[in-house]
């Protein structure tokens, strides 16, 4: 039975990737939960499906070290939105040579679509000094780079079904998008198969839309008027700052452009459309009703 590291078990990636670790449908799993808190709610629901939660900061090396050791495979996520790019770099550098130094057969790195393409977003460079990092330490990995989450509109759930979906993009701009249940579907199939998947990069999406589009398929899962609201990226930015609106201003110019059927047909993986993604959850169905 491989043993699996997996890092921010109790977030929607690495939480994903557990699901799909304990399905059985990818093999038999030992499978560490790596959290900054073993005695939160989340972590003792993890406890008691089988995981066996380990506590740590990511930034520790010599905590890591210890965590890594003896595993078959590390599962690792990052993020900026705690405590900066900076931070989040030291996560995932540190993480991956405790793995390298522990002899780790196989290290999967969630990064995201376009770190490579020089985008001078903080966010996405950050996940491409740690890509560079692995390179440095010859570490067997895997690279998955997913797109733009569909589960993000949940947080703007409230205002979809009062009949409102804002964002600062031009009319036509088409937006890639991913469930982030693929995330976890995806790191459990590489895992499941390391000769095939180690040393690959791979862009994940599963659909692409315009705004006008996304409210149209909101709309027929709610069973009411949705309306595209393309907000002015000067007042966005005002609001939500330098890093996020240079991001949506990237969408408009460039966009990650992911070919999702060369996706299916080199890898056999077959991602959720956005229609799939509203139809599997419970949040979008024509019951759901505004918070009060």
């Amino acid at each position: 039975m491989k043993r699996i590291l997996v890092a921010g078990a109790t977030g929607s990636q690495g939480g994903g990737v557990v699901d799909h670790l304990l399905s059985g449908e990818y093999g038999k799993y030992e499978v560490y939960g790596l959290t900054r808190d073993a005695h939160g709610e989340a972590a003792r629901e993890l406890s008691a499906r089988g995981v066996n939660v380990v506590e740590g900061d990511m930034r520790d090396g010599v905590t890591m070290g210890m965590l890594a050791e003896g595993m078959d495979g590390v599962y690792c996520v990052t993020t900026f939105f705690e405590d900066g790019v900076a931070a989040e770099i030291e996560q995932g550098e540190t993480l991956a040579t405790a793995a390298a130094a522990a002899g780790v057969p196989h290290f999967v790195f969630s990064s995201v679509a376009g770190a490579d393409r020089d985008t001078g977003l903080k966010h996405f460079e950050s996940k491409y000094a740690i890509e560079r990092h692995l390179r440095e330490l010859d570490l067997p990995a895997t690279v998955v780079r997913p797109v733009y989450f569909m589960q993000n509109f949940e947080r703007m759930r409230g205002e979809i079904v009062d009949g409102r979906l804002a964002l600062p993009l031009e009319v036509g701009t088409r937006l890639d998008l991913v469930d982030v249940n693929d995330v976890g579907r995806l790191v459990a199939t590489a895992f499941a198969d390391p000769d095939r998947f180690v040393g690959a990069s791979i862009d994940l999406a599963g659909d692409a839309r315009t705004l006008s589009e996304l409210a149209a398929a909101f709309a027929a899962a709610l069973d009411r008027d949705v309306t595209a609201v393309h907000l002015d990226r000067g007042e966005y930015r005002m609001v939500a700052g330098d890093e996020l609106a240079d991001m949506y201003a990237w969408f408009d110019e460039h966009g990650y452009g992911i070919d999702v059927d060369a996706l299916v047909a080199e890898y056999g993986f077959v991602p959720r459309t956005f229609e799939e993604y509203l139809d599997a959850s419970d949040r979008w169905t024509s019951t759901a009703r505004s918070p009060a």
